[in-house]
């Protein structure tokens, strides 16, 4: 079984701060740290680097925040020193731009911050007054598992709730962010700071968890993030990455890596 670190958070806390997949984009992180200052408690569900620039400067961020985090498939893997990241893609073409990605990344990763990825807890369990939440990558039983909003039923997510004994089960490693709330709980994707989830529009997503003294049970929220995009897409292009990273950017769409996607999450959409 997966290691899980055990949190108990204040009775008088009343909020936090969940977000996901940063990817080396050190402008989104920058402006979620913001636009969340004021909330003690914050969390990554992993995946620091990959995709942008510099990964050091991202990392730098994260590290100097106070922000806890658990290991994504990727910082396991830049850790370790393995071959790929580990994402669990299938078609070549996406296998091709996460290749290229991890190998940039790998090679500019200080070694002193892949120790410290090493040392992350792969699962983290949030005990909130009389509830609990539990805080994964990709799915409780699998680092790397793409959960899709569209192929995911109900009951599957009341089962998780039970197996896990929790009220909420936050994750990130498909990238788009979704919540589904059960007759239970909840199962919440974050989304990632890294690109923007294929809506045709700039912003990422980050999310809040509510849970005031007067309520039984967090109210959680996706919450979309502007941030500085043409100073990531610069660097980018200073550090020779591929055009479609930074089109991915630019355009809001996902230019590599969403042969991936079901039917359902290909179609470009519009979140009201």
């Amino acid at each position: 079984m997966s290691e899980i670190k055990t949190i108990v958070l204040p009775d008088k806390c009343s909020q936090i701060a969940l977000c996901g997949g940063p990817y080396s984009n050190f402008s989104a992180v920058e402006a979620f740290l913001e636009v969340t200052k004021n909330i003690q408690y914050r969390f990554c569900l992993g995946d620091v680097g990959g995709f942008g620039p510099c990964p050091d400067r991202t990392l730098d961020l994260l590290r100097s925040s106070g922000l806890i985090c658990l290991q994504g498939n990727y910082d396991y893997a830049i850790g370790y020193g393995e071959r790929d990241c580990g994402c669990g893609y299938s078609d070549p073409r996406d296998r091709h731009f996460a290749q290229l990605s991890y190998d940039y990344t790998f090679a500019n990763t200080s070694s002193h911050h892949r120790e410290w990825l090493k040392t992350l807890p792969s699962l983290i369990r949030l005990q909130w007054r009389k509830i609990s939440l539990l805080l994964c990558h990709g799915s409780p039983q699998q680092v790397n598992e793409f959960v899709w909003e569209s192929q995911t039923e109900d009951s599957q997510i009341e089962n998780n709730l039970r197996q896990w004994q929790v009220t909420g089960i936050c994750c990130t490693h498909s990238g788009l962010p979704w919540l589904r709330c059960v007759e239970s709980g909840f199962w919440l994707n974050v989304g990632v700071l890294g690109r923007p989830p294929h809506e045709g529009k700039r912003n990422v997503y980050y999310a809040i968890a509510d849970f005031p003294t007067t309520e039984t049970m967090p109210q959680p929220r996706l919450v979309p993030l502007d941030y500085d995009v043409e100073s990531v897409v610069s660097l980018m292009e200073t550090e020779g990455l591929p055009i479609e990273f930074r089109e991915s950017l630019q355009q809001g769409i996902w230019t590599t890596c969403g042969e991936i996607l079901p039917d359902a999450e290909k179609r470009v959409r519009l979140r009201v």
